[in-house]
C-alpha cells in the first residue's frame, strides 16, 4: 500500500506544470515508511535485523516514521506555504540534506566514527534553516490559524535537539527512556503530528498546478 501511494505521487508530480522537488519528495518520503514497516516486522517478531534486536527495532521502526517519514513531508508541504523565491530554493535543498542526515545517524547508531555527532548537528541546522526560511519567507499561502500552529510545530525540533545532541557527544541529558519520551514523542507530536495537522487544515497549493488535459486545452 505505502509503495502504491508513493508512486500515485510521483506520476502526480510529473503530471504538474513544473516537476518541483517538493512534490517529489512527497513521493519518495513513502520509502520511509517502507523502511519502517520492515524494521516493524522485525520487532513484532522479536527477531534481529542488522544486528539489532529489540528495542532497537521498534527505535528504528519509530525513526523512520518521525525523523524519515513525517519530517521530510512536512519540509515539503512548507515549501508550499512560501512566496519568497529564496525561501523556496533554501527549503528545497533541506529536501535533499533530509535523507543524508537521516543516513549519516543511522550510521552513527551503527557505531560509525563521528557520525552521532555530524548527523545531529546537521539535524540541528537543518531545523533551524527551516524555521528561519519559513518565518522569512513570505509564509502568505497559508492562512493565518494554521500558519501559527505551523510556526509552532516547526518551532519544536529545536528544543528537542538539544538532548539528541548531548546524546551524540556522548554527554547525555537523559537515559534511553527519557530520550523516547522527551525526544522522540514530542517530536512525532508536536513537530511532525503538529505539523501536517497545521497544513491538513491550510492546505497550501503547490506552487505548479496540474496540466490541463490536451482536450480541454485545445477547447479553451
Amino acid at each position: 500500500m505505502a509503495i502504491g501511494i508513493g508512486s500515485t505521487l510521483l506520476i502526480r508530480s510529473w503530471k504538474r506544470t513544473r516537476l518541483l522537488p517538493e512534490e517529489v519528495a512527497l513521493a519518495v518520503a513513502w520509502v520511509f515508511v517502507v523502511g519502517g514497516l520492515v524494521w516493524l516486522e522485525a520487532y513484532l517478531k522479536g527477531s534481529t535485523l542488522l544486528g539489532f534486536g529489540p528495542p532497537w527495532t521498534w527505535l528504528a521502526a519509530a525513526h523512520f516514521g518521525a525523523a524519515g517519514y513525517g519530517a521530510l513531508t512536512v519540509t515539503a508541504l512548507v515549501c508550499r506555504t512560501v512566496s519568497h523565491l529564496q525561501a523556496q530554493c533554501t527549503l528545497r535543498v533541506l529536501l535533499a540534506v533530509h535523507p543524508v542526515a537521516y543516513l549519516v545517524t543511522a550510521a552513527g547508531i551503527s557505531g560509525v566514527r563521528y557520525c552521532s555527532e555530524l548527523g545531529a548537528l546537521s539535524y540541528f541546522v537543518l531545523f533551524v534553516v527551516q524555521l528561519g526560511a519559513f518565518f522569512f519567507g513570505n509564509p502568505s499561502r497559508i492562512s493565518v490559524g494554521p500558519r501559527i500552529l505551523l510556526a509552532l510545530a516547526l518551532a519544536v525540533p529545536l528544543g528537542t535537539i538539544v538532548p539528541a545532541l548531548a546524546w551524540a557527544w556522548q554527554q547525555p541529558l537523559l537515559d534511553l527512556g527519557g530520550m523516547v519520551k522527551y525526544h522522540g514523542v514530542v517530536n512525532a507530536i508536536g513537530h511532525v503530528g503538529l505539523g501536517l495537522l497545521a497544513l491538513g487544515w491550510g492546505r497550501p497549493q503547490s506552487h505548479a498546478p496540474f496540466r490541463e488535459p490536451a482536450s480541454n486545452a485545445l477547447q479553451s
